[in-house]
């Protein structure tokens, strides 16, 4: 039999950029949502996470969907 992958869970995580540090170097923060809708598309989820960006007044560094499968041998 093949093994069958069920989504169970998604996320979506931001990556910003919070400034400097005292080296010059990026700082990059992160923040989770969970509770996404497992049937949410891709586009939206990021149109989601650029209007997150504008409320933190943030330069977003990178969009992620963390999805949780269980997976079953049916």
């Amino acid at each position: 039999m093949a093994a069958k992958s069920t989504k169970l869970s998604s996320a979506l995580v931001i990556k910003y950029k919070d400034g400097v540090d005292a080296k010059g170097k990026e700082i990059i923060k992160k923040q989770s949502f969970s509770k996404v809708k497992t049937t949410a598309v891709e586009q939206d989820i990021f149109d989601a996470a650029v209007e997150i960006g504008k409320l933190l007044g943030k330069t977003l560094d990178e969009v992620i969907r963390e999805d949780q499968n269980g997976i079953t041998n049916a």
